[in-house]
């Protein structure tokens, strides 16, 4: 089943691909390489994106014995990013992820398994202002939902989850700097799973050295607000990445690898240590 769905998305990927190329062979000419790298990077922008996020978390707790070395979680998170013009003034964009998984988890006192599938689907709808500019302050607002698709216990909440997203962005030729907020609470769900209020706060530093290149780090704040000890709600990394926009023949890809570190993490439970990250996101023409 993992299999299967991991080539019916790599299939979708290659399609929106293959759909893209004239586009591409239109756009590359008249815009600058450049310019397009700084768009891309923008969570509130006019590009159209396929964002595959591969992460692999290093899993351990200082006080379990069974993570008392790192567990490898993989996880892929498929992201097609779709800005929608509403209006000539204001701009939907719609940011689904779902997530595939290949997870450790404690099945017993000491003893690690691994299980693999989806986790909780989530969606986003931002809505911002309607601009092609390539530089200045930009934003959005808008709700969020995750949604309880996970294949088992150990890959999701179990819960119905509501709440609002904001992002705020300044970019220019040389620099990207902004964050991009998300919290959830459960509003259903199971009864015998605990309840959820948890945010995702994503900051991001990018500055652009040479021409298609960027330097700087895009990691994610995790806060779970239900954790009962102050010392296992935070999660804050700090990390250093390299991104690069090029050509594969007619469409233009964006690879991106990062390490983020935990300064700060849970005491208590198993938890990211390290994050390695890679993505890679066709950008491509806009189907509606």
């Amino acid at each position: 089943m993992m299999q299967k769905t991991v080539l019916s998305l790599l299939f979708l990927v290659t399609f929106l691909g293959g759909a893209s190329s004239a586009w591409a062979e239109e756009v590359a000419p008249k815009e600058k390489m450049q310019e397009l790298m700084q768009k891309s990077s923008n969570p509130v922008g006019e590009l159209w994106m396929i964002n595959n996020q591969f992460n692999f978390n290093q899993i351990r707790s200082d006080k379990l014995e069974a993570f008392k070395h790192p567990k490898t979680q993989f996880n892929w998170n498929f992201q097609p990013i779709l800005p929608l013009d509403l209006s000539s003034d204001v701009r939907m964009i719609v940011r689904p992820v779902i997530p595939l998984y290949n997870s450790p988890y404690l099945a017993g006192r000491n003893e690690v398994d691994y299980t693999s599938g989806f986790g909780d689907i989530g969606l986003m709808t931002m809505f911002a202002p309607n601009t092609d500019a390539a530089s200045g302050f930009m934003w959005g607002v808008g709700p969020t939902a995750v949604f309880p698709t996970a294949a088992n216990k150990n890959l999701g909440k179990g819960k119905w989850q509501l709440g609002g997203a904001v992002a705020a962005v300044y970019l220019d030729p040389k620099w990207v700097v902004g964050v991009f907020p998300q919290q959830w609470w459960s509003v259903g769900g199971d009864p015998d799973r605990e309840n959820v209020s948890f945010s995702n706060i994503q900051y991001f530093l990018w500055y652009s050295p040479f021409p298609t290149w960027q330097v700087g780090m895009a990691p994610n704040i995790y806060i779970d607000w239900e954790q009962k000890k102050a010392e296992d709600r935070l999660t804050l990394p700090v990390g250093l990445g390299v991104a690069k926009l090029f050509m594969l023949g007619k469409l233009p890809i964006k690879i991106a690898v990062e390490a983020d570190y935990c300064v700060v993490r849970p005491s208590n439970q198993p938890s990211n240590e390290w994050t390695f990250r890679i993505n890679f996101t066709p950008i491509i023409k806009k189907l509606f």
